[in-house]
C-alpha cells in the first residue's frame, strides 16, 4: 500500500501534523519561482511567440461572476489599480528571469556598465510607470543612491543595482497601506516569536530548518511555528519570501492559513494553524491497518474539497505543482465520516501571467507529478493529474505510477499507458462507473483535453448534492443583514477576529461557504449571497445589496473565506465572543486583564486600514474619538464598544 518515499519527503512525528515544510530540496526537484511575469516580454523587448499567444487561449478562466450592481462599484483607482500593482509586482518578484528583467532597466540607461544617480532618477520613473513603484522625492532618493553603493566610488554596478531593484519591489509588495482584505492581518510581528509562543516539541527538522508544535504564552492556542534559515545565496527572491507572498494573498477554508511571521538575524519564523488530523496518506494506512473500508463518499468527499480549493487557487493564478497524500491533510482524523481536509505547503508554487499561464521549471514530487512538468512546459492542469493520482489511491490503495528510475521516459511512458484498474481495491468493492470516468479524465496525458479544476467540480460524480446548509438553520443566518448597520470600526474588529480564527473553530463556518459557493471558485458572489437571502424570506435587495457591501471588504465584487467569515461570527456568538477574548489577550501584554492606552493603540493599528478607504485615522486620534481620554480600559468596557449592537440585543 505505501508509495516509494517521494522526493523532499519530510519526517513527522508525534500525534500533531504539520505543513509538508520544505526542510530539504531535491537537486532534482528544486523549488522553482514562476512562470513568464506579464511585463516580462515588454521589458525584455521581445513579442509573444504564436505558441504563448495559443496557450493563453487555451487557458480556463475563472468562471464569469455576475455583473456588480452600479452602486457598488468602487473607482478603480482606490481598489483595482493597487491590486493590479500588486499582482505585477509579485510576478516580476517571482520570476526566474528578474535579473533580466532588471538588466533591461539597468542597460537602458547606464554609461560604461555604471549609474550615477541621475540615471537612476531616470530608471525610477521608469519604474513607477512601469510597475507602479512610488517615486520618492530626490532627498530618499539620495539615501537609496547612498545605501546601495556599497563601495562607496559614486556609480551602481549591475550587483549594486540589482540589490536595489529586489528591495525596492519587495518593499512595496509588503507595504499594508496597498493590503486589502484578510491579508492585512497577516503581518510580521515585532520581537522574538519564542518570547510570544512557548516551545511544545519539534515536529521535524532539515537542513534548510525546523517545524515546531507552538503555544502562545497568553491565548494557550497552538500554532505550528516553521523557522527557516536565511539562504547564504543571492537569489532573485528567497523561496521563503515568496512563500509569505503567496499564503497572503490565499484565503479558502481549504488552505493552509499563515497568522503572522517574525524575522531574526539568521532566521524567518511563520505561525501556522496546527493541523492535527494526519495526512491523507496516513488516513489511508489507518484505515488500511484496522481493517476499515475506505467507503467512496469519503474519497468523493476529499477530492471534492481539494478541487475546490485547487480551483480557486488557478482563479489566483497560483499552481500548486507539487500536490501529493502528504501536502493534504485532514482537520481531525480519518475516523470522522465526514472529512474536512486542508492543502498544505505552497512553498514550491508558481504564480502565472495571464500573458503566458506556463511555468517552465520541474519541480514537485515523481509520483504524482503531470507528464508536461517533466518536459519543463506546464500549465495549472498538471495540478488536475495530481488530483487524479489522489483519487486512484484513494479508490484503490495504490499510487497509479511508479517508476524504477528517474528517467522522464519511463514515467512518461507509463502516464501514456494510464493507470491499471485492475488492482485489488483497498475498499474490497468496485469502484463505481463514474469515479473510475472522472478519474481517467483527470488522468488524461494531454493537458489540452485533460478538464479543468472548475469542470471536475462540474462532474456528474459530484451530482448529488444535499439540500440543507448543513452547518446551521437557515433562519439563524437572519442577523447578516444588522451586519450591515454596523460601524465601520466594529466590522473591521470581526474582520480581524475572523481573520485570526483557526481552522478547526471555523469549520461550522466553512460549510455554510461551501454550500451557498454555488459555482465553487472559492468565493461568493452577490448573486449567490441573494439567493440565499431569498430562500430566506429576505426580498428586499436595497437591504440585501446593502449587506453584501458592508462584508465586501475589499470591494471586488466578490466575498473571500474570511470576509463571509466576518459576518457569519455574528451569528455564531458563542465563537464571536471566545475568539474576541483570545483577541484582547494578544494584546494585553502585562496579564493584568486591562488594556492600557499603549496596548490598546496597537490593538487599533490593524483594523484601522479596513475602517475607511479615503480617510487616514491615528490610533490615538481612533481612541479618543470611541473612548475619551482613557488610560485603561477593561475586557467588558471594549467588549460594549466594538462588538456588534445587535449581539448586544440578542445576550
Amino acid at each position: 500500500m505505501a508509495p516509494a518515499k517521494p522526493m523532499g519527503h519530510s519526517q513527522r512525528e508525534g500525534s500533531t501534523s504539520l505543513p509538508d515544510l520544505k526542510l530539504q530540496k531535491s537537486a532534482s526537484a528544486p523549488s522553482v519561482r514562476s512562470s513568464q511575469a506579464s511585463q516580462l516580454p515588454r521589458l525584455l523587448g521581445k513579442e509573444k511567440s504564436e505558441k504563448s499567444v495559443r496557450d493563453a487561449k487555451e487557458k480556463e478562466p475563472r468562471p464569469a461572476r455576475p455583473e456588480r450592481p452600479a452602486e457598488k462599484a468602487i473607482p478603480e483607482s482606490e481598489v483595482d489599480v493597487n491590486r493590479k500593482m500588486r499582482r505585477e509586482l509579485l510576478e516580476v518578484l517571482s520570476n526566474p528571469s528578474i535579473r533580466s528583467i532588471a538588466a533591461k532597466y539597468y542597460q537602458e540607461v547606464s554609461g560604461k556598465g555604471r549609474l550615477g544617480f541621475r540615471d537612476l532618477r531616470t530608471v525610477l520613473k521608469a519604474l513607477n510607470k512601469h510597475l507602479g513603484l512610488p517615486l520618492p522625492a530626490t532627498p530618499v532618493a539620495e539615501q537609496l543612491f547612498k545605501r546601495f553603493d556599497f563601495n562607496g566610488d559614486g556609480d551602481l554596478s549591475f550587483d549594486e543595482f540589482f540589490e536595489l531593484f529586489v528591495t525596492s519591489l519587495r518593499r512595496v509588495a509588503f507595504d499594508r497601506s496597498v493590503l486589502l482584505g484578510r491579508e492585512v492581518f497577516v503581518t510580521q510581528e515585532p520581537g522574538k516569536v519564542w518570547d510570544v509562543y512557548q516551545r511544545v516539541k519539534t515536529l521535524g527538522e532539515g537542513s534548510f530548518g525546523s517545524a515546531h508544535l507552538g503555544k502562545h504564552k497568553r491565548t494557550k492556542e497552538e500554532r505550528v511555528v516553521k523557522v527557516v534559515m536565511k539562504s547564504q545565496a543571492k537569489l532573485p527572491v528567497e523561496d521563503i519570501e515568496k512563500e509569505i507572498m503567496v499564503l497572503r494573498q490565499v484565503d479558502h477554508p481549504h488552505i493552509i492559513r499563515l497568522h503572522e511571521w517574525y524575522e531574526g538575524s539568521s532566521k524567518i519564523y511563520l505561525v501556522m494553524d496546527a493541523i492535527k488530523g494526519g495526512t491523507l496518506r496516513e488516513a489511508l494506512l489507518s484505515f488500511q491497518r484496522e481493517g476499515q473500508p475506505v467507503a467512496e463518499a469519503w474519497s468523493r468527499r476529499v477530492a471534492q474539497q481539494v478541487l475546490q480549493a485547487m480551483a480557486y487557487c488557478h482563479g489566483m493564478r497560483i499552481i500548486h505543482k507539487d500536490l501529493k497524500d502528504e501536502n493534504v491533510m485532514l482537520l481531525k482524523g480519518s475516523e470522522l465520516l465526514e472529512p474536512f481536509v486542508v492543502i498544505i505547503d505552497l512553498g514550491v508554487s508558481e504564480m502565472f501571467s495571464s500573458s503566458d499561464p506556463h511555468g517552465k521549471c520541474v519541480g514537485g514530487t515523481p509520483m504524482t507529478m503531470a507528464p508536461e512538468v517533466w518536459d519543463s512546459n506546464f500549465g495549472p492542469k498538471c495540478d488536475v493529474w495530481s488530483v487524479g493520482c489522489l483519487l486512484f489511491e484513494m479508490l484503490t490503495g495504490s499510487l497509479p505510477f511508479v517508476a524504477r528510475s528517474m528517467s522522464r521516459k519511463d514515467w512518461q511512458a507509463l502516464h501514456r499507458l494510464g493507470p491499471d484498474w485492475r488492482k485489488d481495491l483497498l475498499s474490497g468493492v468496485k469502484t463505481s462507473t463514474l469515479s473510475r470516468k472522472m478519474c481517467q479524465e483527470m488522468l488524461t496525458y494531454s493537458d489540452r483535453e485533460r478538464p479543468s479544476m472548475v469542470q471536475c467540480l462540474q462532474h456528474k460524480w459530484f451530482a448529488a448534492q444535499e439540500d440543507a446548509l448543513g452547518a446551521v438553520d437557515v433562519e439563524q443566518l437572519k442577523p447578516l443583514q444588522d451586519f450591515a448597520q454596523e460601524t465601520a470600526m466594529r466590522r473591521a474588529v470581526i474582520m480581524e477576529v475572523a481573520s485570526k480564527l483557526p481552522i478547526e473553530r471555523a469549520e461550522r463556518i466553512a460549510k455554510v461557504f461551501e454550500k451557498l459557493d454555488e459555482n465553487q471558485d472559492g468565493g461568493i458572489s452577490l448573486e449567490e449571497m441573494q439567493h440565499m437571502f431569498n430562500n430566506m424570506g429576505l426580498k428586499d435587495k436595497a437591504l440585501q445589496s446593502k449587506a453584501f457591501q458592508a462584508l465586501d471588504i475589499n470591494g471586488d465584487g466578490v466575498l473571500s473565506f474570511s470576509e463571509f467569515a466576518a459576518g457569519v461570527l455574528t451569528v455564531f456568538h458563542d465563537l464571536l465572543e471566545e475568539r474576541f477574548l483570545e483577541l484582547f489577550r494578544r494584546y494585553d501584554l502585562d496579564c493584568d486583564g486591562m488594556l492600557s492606552r499603549a496596548e490598546l493603540e496597537g490593538f487599533l493599528q490593524k483594523v484601522l486600514p479596513l475602517t475607511s478607504r479615503s480617510v487616514q485615522q491615528s490610533p490615538g486620534d481612533a481612541i479618543t474619538k470611541l473612548f475619551g481620554k482613557v488610560e485603561v480600559i477593561s475586557f467588558e468596557e471594549l467588549r460594549t464598544q466594538l462588538l456588534p449592537s445587535t449581539l448586544k440585543k440578542r445576550k
